[in-house]
């Protein structure tokens, strides 16, 4: 008996179909749903489809029964993956504003990314939808979407913040329609009125509309969204729009997780909310990239974010937030991603070793590691080491700092360090520690219990400038700083002092006051223009510094 794999008729190959039946039927869905996109059913042809298959024309038959069994498959697995998509957003438990603003963008998003679902539906359409008569599991998945719609709006309305009278169908229609014409009517509205809308700042406009629009036709007459959630409306007031959009959505994540849970079960929560909001990087920049780097306190990885450009570029060792626990390059993909393509900077994000398994002085010990690897190599990356900066935010941006007082003192010349709402020094007694004590966003005993956890030694923590950079004796010879800080942050004056203490020693800093934001702002990139135009901001810098 052959044990070879399989073949048709004309010979070609079958990669052992019979050993993996889910996998053939998923490939010729896939493959039959650019046909049908591009061709209509009528025009779409089984041969053809067949031929881009890892399977025969037989199998498709077998599976499918004809191309109109093939046809209402496709239609049922389009379907399929984007209530499956709209089961992973957990709406149940945001606040009903959020959830229903979540649904709307979500659905934008969802559409503009999958052009082809919006075109098998208008092909749909064209055949007055009787395909989708015929396909049984259609009318229960959708349905199911309408419930979802409805409990969220009915909780609304139990709240006091919808107005009632209206159904869930109605907002689905609303919803769908936005974000279909999004697609459908995109060659012809480009080719009468221009393309700025399609761009990707247009589009970020376009979706924050959506939203939006649905809101005000959902509330209660005089009641503002601000004023519909449950916090303080004056601090909702104080807190820039778009950061309180992304504050809800990021309270409502971390809320079915304990303050001071399992280390492990921390990561891996912020690793899966991170990918939920990761946009698509921005063009031509190169993220797939790794180096591992040996250093005294074990190996460290790092992912490389290459911007388009004339190289030798110049470069940045970004080292991420997370208190010192959790974090990693995948979970700040949006902020470096960025950052490589706005500063023209080729972007080193450092996974460096994280606390309590690995205590101060070990994960900064790594970080003029990773800076002597990044000189030594800079020829095969394509860098240039004359124009190498530091950064980081929150407690990446600590370690960034007092990596500059290793490397001064070393005689290592750094170009600049960009410093995001940085942990300077651990003085509770600042007058921003009291007023945001318990946040927004993060707490000072969240913060403080990070503290104690990157290094247990209390008397250390007050006194190493290693750990509090603002304690060093000499602040002179640093290289050039920018400090972008958060208004509504327990660590603001912190922030402040080392900007002051920099400055009383010659050293050449900018300082954005970041008004109207909280700590860890730049994670709301995706829910408006505020992080954006500051981390636009902090790449011209960084481009003016080492550019």
């Amino acid at each position: 008996m052959n044990s070879g794999p399989a073949s048709d008729g004309n010979g070609t190959a079958r990669r052992h179909w019979k050993q993996n039946p889910e996998a053939v039927r998923a490939n010729i869905l896939e493959v039959a749903r650019k046909a049908f996109v591009a061709h209509g059913l009528i025009g779409a042809k089984i041969d053809d489809i067949a031929a881009g298959t890892e399977t025969s024309k037989r199998m498709i038959y077998y599976y499918f029964g004809d191309k109109e069994g093939l046809y209402r498959a496709v239609l049922e697995d389009a379907y399929a993956q984007m209530r499956a998509a709209e089961d992973d957003l957990e709406l149940a438990s945001l606040h009903p504003v959020e959830a229903l603003r979540r649904l709307a963008e979500f659905t934008f998003d969802h559409h503009a990314s999958h052009a082809d679902f919006v075109r098998l539906v208008m092909v749909e359409n064209m055949h007055n939808a009787r395909h989708m008569q015929k396909a049984g599991d259609l009318s229960g998945q959708n349905i199911s979407a309408i419930r979802l719609l409805d409990e969220i709006y009915q909780r609304g309305c139990a709240e006091g913040l919808f107005r009632r009278g209206l159904t869930a169908l109605e907002l689905h229609w609303h919803i769908s329609a936005l974000a279909i014409f999004n697609v459908a009517n995109r060659a012809t509205f480009s080719s009468l009125f221009g393309g700025s809308l399609f761009e990707p700042k247009g589009q970020q406009q376009l979706r924050r509309h959506v939203g939006d629009m649905l809101l005000r036709f959902v509330m209660k007459p005089g009641l503002s969204v601000e004023e519909a959630s449950t916090k303080p409306i004056a601090e909702a007031r104080a807190i820039h729009p778009d950061i309180y959009r992304f504050r809800e959505t990021w309270d409502a994540t971390w809320a079915t997780l304990p303050t001071e849970g399992d280390a492990a079960t921390r990561r891996l929560h912020f690793e899966s909310v991170s990918r939920s909001l990761r946009l698509p990087s921005p063009e031509g920049v190169e993220t797939d990239e790794e180096h591992w780097i040996d250093t005294e306190c074990g190996p460290v990885r790092v992912r490389l974010f290459r911007p388009p450009g004339a190289e030798p570029l110049p470069g940045l060792v970004f080292l991420h937030g997370g208190a010192w626990r959790q974090g990693s390059p995948e979970t700040h993909w949006n902020i470096t991603a960025r950052l490589a393509a706005w500063s023209g900077s080729l972007v080193i994000s450092v996974d460096y070793a994280l606390a309590p398994e690995h205590t101060y002085p070990e994960a900064l010990q790594q970080v003029p590691a990773v800076l002597d690897w990044a000189r030594d190599h800079a020829g095969v990356l394509g860098l240039d080491p004359d124009r190498l900066s530091i950064g980081g935010d929150g407690a990446g941006a600590n370690l960034a700092a007092a990596a500059t007082l290793i490397c001064r003192d070393a005689g290592v010349k750094l170009a600049a360090q960009l410093l995001i709402y940085p942990v300077c020094d651990f003085d509770t007694t600042r007058p921003s520690c009291a007023e945001y004590a318990e946040g927004p966003l993060w707490t000072l005993a969240q913060l403080l219990s990070a503290h104690a956890q990157y290094c247990p030694d209390t008397t250390r923590r007050l006194s190493d400038p290693l750990i509090s950079p603002l304690l060093a004796r000499d602040h002179a010879g640093l290289p050039p700083a920018y400090l972008a800080l958060a208004e509504h942050d327990p660590l603001r004056d912190s922030g402040i002092a080392y900007a002051e203490a920099l400055r009383a020693a010659g050293v050449a800093v900018e300082v954005d006051a970041g008004k109207g934001l909280v700590r860890d702002y730049l994670h709301a990139i995706g829910f408006g223009s505020a992080a954006e135009d500051r981390l636009r901001e902090m790449s011209a810098w960084l481009k003016t510094l080492a550019g």
